[in-house]
């Protein structure tokens, strides 16, 4: 404010002077109002509170650190897997659900065809034998013909990962077969595998025995070590 106003007070004598002496030397020269001007405007220039300066600007940026990064992923990775197994869960069910329903239906169907026949489709070995159809091969599509009038569709096993029957661990396939005619006349095994370890449809709930000699069938009861998640849909 000091230098301002000497700025200031030395502008006012300057102008006072040329209105008063115009016509008189100063250091040499006679002053006129544009050597005056320069003059106070070089002095303006040359003072520190009128330099003009550049004021930095900083973009604000929104992010993560890397702590609250890895945090974040941490959660994600957590309730993406919590999501993953409650779908997984779900369709296991279904799936299970879904195998209930379709051995219903072809039990039905067997039914159908036992009362227009008086006997039970045979199986692979024929009657009275210890021989099953498998939903992953040839003999099931024998037994789609002869169930052909009261079920258009024979219903496979979801998954049909073949080649093994339901009855073996793992092995999600349908089995028909074990079929009496003239001993044990309406007999027959209609068999799938349970993916759901809770489903209470399963043999190692049920405990199911051979009708011919009345053993266990599965593990939980001692029986010939057939997986504990068999599910058995004959009415017998």
């Amino acid at each position: 404010m000091e230098h301002i106003r000497s700025l200031l007070g030395k502008r006012f004598s300057m102008k006072k002077s040329f209105s008063h002496h115009s016509s008189q030397k100063v250091g040499g020269f006679t002053p006129t109002p544009k050597t005056i001007l320069m003059k106070i405007f070089a002095s303006f220039h040359k003072s520190p509170l009128l330099i003009p300066y550049k004021k930095d600007k900083t973009q604000l940026v929104w992010g993560f650190t890397l702590v609250e990064l890895l945090v974040t992923i941490s959660i994600i990775s957590v309730l993406a897997s919590v999501v993953l197994t409650s779908v997984n869960s779900a369709r296991v069910k279904a799936r299970d659900a879904r195998r209930i329903a379709d051995l219903s239906q072809i039990r039905t169907a067997l039914e159908f065809y036992f009362d227009a026949n008086g006997y039970y489709p045979q199986s692979e070995c024929g009657w009275d034998c210890n021989g099953y159809r498998y939903s992953y091969n040839s003999g099931w599509d024998a037994l789609a013909a002869d169930l052909q009038p009261y079920l258009p569709t024979l219903m496979k096993d979801p998954l049909n990962n073949g080649g093994c029957p339901p009855w073996a661990a793992g092995c999600h396939t349908y089995a028909y077969g074990n079929v009496g005619r003239n001993s044990q006349r309406v007999q027959y095994d209609l068999t799938a595998n349970l993916e759901d370890t809770g489903n209470p449809n399963r043999c190692g709930v049920k405990g199911w025995r051979y009708y011919f000699d009345n053993r266990f069938w599965c593990a939980a009861f001692g029986g010939d070590g057939y997986d504990n998640q068999i599910y058995e849909a004959s009415l017998n």
